[in-house]
């Protein structure tokens, strides 16, 4: 699967760590077991986002990707930590979703407030822009590690968007068609969301 590298290179990497001391890499139970090819133990991977909120405000979750959908991430415990709505991302790698998304949490809990309609310039190249999600897709089981943090609570959700490399975003005119389908419209209601791999998403093997 190849990703859109433009735009999202030379990152600002968050202060912000996920509980792994500085050159060590994570160690949590998600990425042990995945770097050892084991089944992941659902209960370990919360206990290790328990941990990362109760050390760092919150922790992001990362659905890898495959041949059936790109890889996103979402937070879990910025609605707690900092009474601000989660945040999530698509499309790109992991680590550079990852990255984006702590460095925006380091903004909300330095006081920043980031609100749907904003853009947002400094963390890498790109201006990002962040869009609301939906409550629609809070039906479905694109956040299912929060889902089972909060139970049955649903906290709101953003959405942060990156551009194509002239700088439009899904949904305008001229975006380019090499990146379409890598970002679901999520503020779009799901029933008006172009059918495609998102508006699937429950249905995929």
């Amino acid at each position: 699967m190849s990703y859109p590298t433009p735009n999202v290179w030379d990152m600002n990497p968050s202060r912000r760590r996920r509980g792994s001391p500085a050159g060590q890499r994570c160690r949590c139970a998600e990425c042990e077991a995945l770097a050892e090819g084991m089944v992941l133990d659902p209960e370990a991977c919360m206990r290790a986002v328990c941990d990362d909120i109760g050390t760092a405000g919150w922790s992001v979750s990362a659905v890898l990707g495959d041949e059936f959908a790109p890889p996103w991430a979402y937070t879990i415990g910025l609605w707690l930590s900092h009474q601000g709505p989660e945040l999530t991302m698509f499309g790109l790698p992991v680590e550079h979703m990852t990255v984006i998304l702590n460095s925006i949490g380091d903004r909300i809990a330095d006081g920043e407030p980031i609100e749907a309609g904003d853009y947002i310039d400094g963390i890498c190249p790109c201006t990002l822009s962040v869009r609301p999600v939906h409550a629609s897709w809070r039906m479905t089981s694109l956040f299912t590690v929060s889902d089972r943090y909060y139970g049955y609570v649903r906290p709101p959700f953003l959405q942060v968007v990156w551009p194509d490399r002239k700088g439009r975003f899904p949904g305008d005119l001229g975006f380019q068609p090499r990146y379409e389908g890598r970002q679901p419209m999520l503020w779009l209601p799901q029933e008006d969301h172009p059918p495609g791999t998102w508006t699937r998403i429950d249905q995929l093997p």
